[in-house]
């Protein structure tokens, strides 16, 4: 009774104590309100707060301390820079800068440009890569590319929204970055586009909508898409090429797939997951996947596989559509290239008000998956169902 006695006063004794108040945690970060002085034309249609951040995060590199946006909407016209320094040679363990915000839709960075990036947080060469930058609670908005992470390794993104990137809302290369519980919509060309040794890097419990693609992935090991909800993206909700060892799991996709020219322009066929071309082990399970809007789409679209494993998804369409999984012979990105179907198993997915659960878009090419390893535990499905 007496150790239980202690410990319960222990426990409000500590609760009592009294913690850093918010002001004393701002006091270690810089505020990039500190150099409103630096801000061009500010309220005016000239504004421009890109110098006062780049003052800020020079004065994050000397002070290692983080760099603070209070709540509030700034306007750039120039992307903002966020480069290591010059000849800095530091240690593997090293912190990059972090960047944070009062809440992704309270601390708000606009664009006004449309062809010049938002922020870009690049290293200084392919080699002469930035790391462990942070950015967290913001909201960027507008640019060419919104956030361009490139030769940007061990990157963290928690809690952001990203909107509006001409082409792209986020451009990533390098390896185990992490992208978490953010969102990311309107974006031309792709919300999240990975390659150049983007590897080991984890998209989780982020929402994309309305982007042209929602992930282009390119030059891909060992990476995965994780309870993340993908809707209305016109080209594709995840696009996958040269890549090796993808997970696709535990995710809802719904009325992805669908034409719009006049925003989304592309060539090709719009599907909700398509593997294109050189795509080798890529696993896709136990998601939810709803409604292709385009009848020549497919849920999950196959041009080249080899090796993987489809398994225990649930296709599921509130009035009948057309295709769940489609074969292709052809790849939309090199339609030179010699595709491949082989190895792949198939199993355990559940149909509803699907037409043709298993389709070929060319006569004779399930036969040729099956002779090149394949299992498909669906029969092939005939032009009417």
């Amino acid at each position: 009774m007496r150790r239980l006695l202690t410990a319960a006063a222990l426990t409000v004794l500590a609760t009592c104590l009294p913690g850093p108040s918010y002001s004393q945690v701002l006091t270690d970060m810089v505020s990039v309100t500190d150099f409103r002085d630096l801000a061009l034309d500010v309220g005016g249609e000239e504004e421009d707060w890109q110098p006062a951040f780049q003052a800020a995060i020079a004065r994050a590199w000397e002070t290692r301390q983080p760099v603070y946006l209070p709540a509030g909407e700034y306007h750039i016209r120039q992307a903002i820079e966020i480069l290591p320094p010059v000849g800095e040679k530091r240690p593997f363990g090293a912190d990059g800068i972090r960047l944070v915000g009062a809440g992704m839709y309270k601390s708000v960075i606009f664009q006004s440009v449309e062809t010049e990036n938002c922020v870009n947080w690049t290293g200084l060469e392919y080699e002469k890569s930035d790391s462990r930058g942070q950015l967290e609670d913001i909201s960027l908005r507008g640019g060419d590319i919104t956030l361009n992470i490139k030769w940007h390794n061990q990157f963290k993104m928690d809690s952001c929204y990203i909107e509006g990137g001409a082409r792209y809302g986020v451009y990533a290369e390098g390896w185990s970055s992490r992208f978490l519980n953010s969102i990311i919509r309107w974006c031309g060309e792709a919300g999240i586009y990975g390659g150049g040794h983007f590897n080991n890097c984890i998209i989780r419990d982020c929402y994309f909508s309305r982007d042209g693609i929602g992930i282009l992935l390119t030059g891909v090991h060992g990476s995965r898409i994780e309870g993340c909800g993908i809707e209305s993206c016109a080209r594709a909700a995840v696009l996958v090429r040269n890549t090796r060892g993808l997970t696709i799991c535990n995710s809802y996709f719904e009325g992805n797939g669908y034409r719009l020219e006049e925003r989304f322009p592309f060539e090709g066929i719009p599907n909700t997951i398509h593997l294109d071309m050189n795509n080798t082990g890529i696993k896709i399970h136990d998601n939810i996947l709803r409604v292709n809007r385009d009848e020549e789409g497919a849920l999950i679209s196959i041009a080249d596989c080899r090796g993987g494993h489809i398994y225990d998804n649930l296709f599921y369409c509130y009035n009948p559509g057309k295709h769940g999984i489609r074969l292709r012979a052809v790849s939309e990105t090199k339609p030179e290239w010699q595709t491949v179907i082989g190895d792949l198993i198939v199993e355990g997915n559940q149909m509803h008000q699907v037409t043709l659960p298993l389709s070929e878009d060319t006569p004779g090419l399930h036969d040729r998956a099956v002779a090149a390893g394949c299992s498909f535990d669906l029969p092939l499905s005939g032009p009417d169902g």
